[in-house]
């Protein structure tokens, strides 16, 4: 009997709790109680208790009050001393320059552990990313000194990275390289040295040759000239010295072509230092600037790489200063030099056969022709090795073009450079690529229907001259 009371207390009890939980659950689901509706009845109730009065939850369904958040104000650096402000400065540069330390310590073991497995060199790779990423931050010079030491053991112990598989992080090694023997601090500008001459010879020991080195710094100074403001020319030239010295005092190498070689390289990067000293004397003036460049780019027409550099120099100064129309000649050129040299290397159908495809957008475009005596051969070491001798290369160049002459109104060249375009993405069956591209082909269409008459003939004419 009182087992038999005890089951029936115990089921009233259950069913009352799943009573009140199948309520709770109807309210959450009503909407009747929530996070918002709790907040509320907790401001309430704070309010009720508080007795200052409505200080606080006077407004209803309100969260939080304006007036009534604590804000840290920026007066409070303002009001620090310039002692202060440089001590901070110095703990910053100081933790910032330690967390470098700590990875470039992580990636050496990284380069230990991956030195024996079978996957090192995607591994490795990845290293030399991390370490070009670093040289392009604006670093310490204590950091820069351990990382030159770094990058030197890692070429030393693998030279095939550089110079079979990473070929692109090569060039990028030389840029980061030479932007450091024109740094202003000494000891930068001689580790940085070292780093290039050693990348010189372990090259030279590989071929008898490091012409493929030679190239990408000579392409590498061609575009810091071009590029950079503040480039230093004078320090460049002490860090051109220290590596002819270390050349010369090279025993090991002293009966080879070597030293004769860096003699010959450093001749031609003084030449290029020269055309930066008569860029400066017409930093003013643009149009003389510019004129000086195309000089320059001429005087390289039978070094592709070089030309290649000079010329995308030319469209980044017209970019700068809105000449979207000379911009997309520049980089048409562009496109029809590397289409040159791109029919040598590859036999494929659907690439243009030649600077010959871009007459009907550029009249002169022939200039950009191999067919001379003392043109290189594309199938020499270092000769057409950059990234922009490839097919994706020639599409970045051609999309560049479009796009900047889309800027400049001339929507009849927009048709003519996706001319060239659309036969590539087709043989690769790339849809994607074909749709965005006639998309932007309605556009220039429809923009040449609604277009006067007048600036039809005008873009006409701006493509015929």
């Amino acid at each position: 009997m009182q087992g038999k009371k005890a089951f029936e207390r115990m089921n009233s009890l259950t069913f009352k709790k799943s009573k009140d939980m199948k309520a709770k659950l109807e309210e959450a689901i009503l909407g009747s109680i929530g996070a918002r509706q709790e907040m509320v009845r907790r401001s309430r109730g704070q309010l009720e208790r508080s007795p200052s009065g409505s200080a606080f939850g006077s407004q209803e369904n309100l969260r939080w009050r304006k007036d009534m958040t604590h804000w840290r104000q920026n007066s409070e650096r303002m009001d620090k001393t310039r002692a202060e402000l440089e001590h901070e400065a110095l703990i910053d540069g100081n933790l910032a320059t330690e967390a470098n330390l700590i990875i470039l310590d992580t990636l050496e073991i990284i380069v230990q552990t991956a030195s024996v497995t079978e996957s090192k060199e995607s591994i490795l790779g990845g290293v030399l990313k991390v370490l070009l990423h670093n040289m392009a931050c604006n670093q310490s010079a204590l950091y820069l000194q351990h990382c030159f030491a770094t990058q030197r053991a890692l070429v030393s112990k693998f030279p095939e990275l550089l110079f079979e598989e990473e070929t692109e992080q090569c060039a990028d090694l030389c840029l980061r390289l030479l932007r450091s023997c024109s740094s202003s601090i000494s000891t930068i500008r001689s580790h940085a040295s070292a780093s290039l001459y050693l990348l010189m010879r372990q090259n030279f020991e590989i071929g008898n040759n490091f012409a493929r080195v030679k190239m990408q710094v000579t392409m590498s100074l061609s575009s810091l000239v071009g590029t950079l403001q503040n480039f230093n020319e004078e320090f460049l030239r002490r860090s051109l010295k220290t590596i002819l010295t270390y050349a010369e005092e090279d025993l090991e190498l002293r009966e080879t072509t070597f030293p004769d070689q860096v003699q010959d390289l450093v001749f031609n990067l003084h030449m290029i230092l020269s055309d930066t000293v008569k860029m400066k004397e017409h930093q003013e003036d643009p149009e003389m600037l510019v004129d000086l460049m195309y000089r320059i780019a001429k005087g390289y027409q039978t070094s592709p790489d070089l030309r290649l550099t000079w010329l995308q120099n030319m469209a980044g100064k017209h970019s700068e200063r809105n000449n979207h129309a000379e911009a997309a000649q520049c980089l048409v050129h562009s496109a029809a030099l590397v289409a040159e040299y791109l029919s040598m290397l590859e036999d494929r159908k659907y690439l243009p056969v030649g600077c010959v495809t871009f007459q009907n957008i550029s009249s002169n475009v022939l200039e950009e022709s191999a067919v001379s005596d003392d043109v290189v051969s594309p199938d020499e070491e270092g000769i057409c090795s950059g990234k922009y001798f490839t097919e994706i290369g020639l599409v970045g160049l051609l999309e560049q073009a479009a796009a900047s002459f889309s800027m400049a109104g001339m929507y009849e060249a927009v048709n003519e450079v996706y001319k060239v375009l659309i036969p590539i993405h087709e043989a690769n069956r790339d849809a994607k690529k074909l749709a965005t591209i006639h998309g932007k082909l309605q556009e220039a269409f429809s923009k040449i229907v609604h277009q006067p008459i007048n600036s039809r003939r005008h873009s006409l004419l701006g493509m015929l001259l």
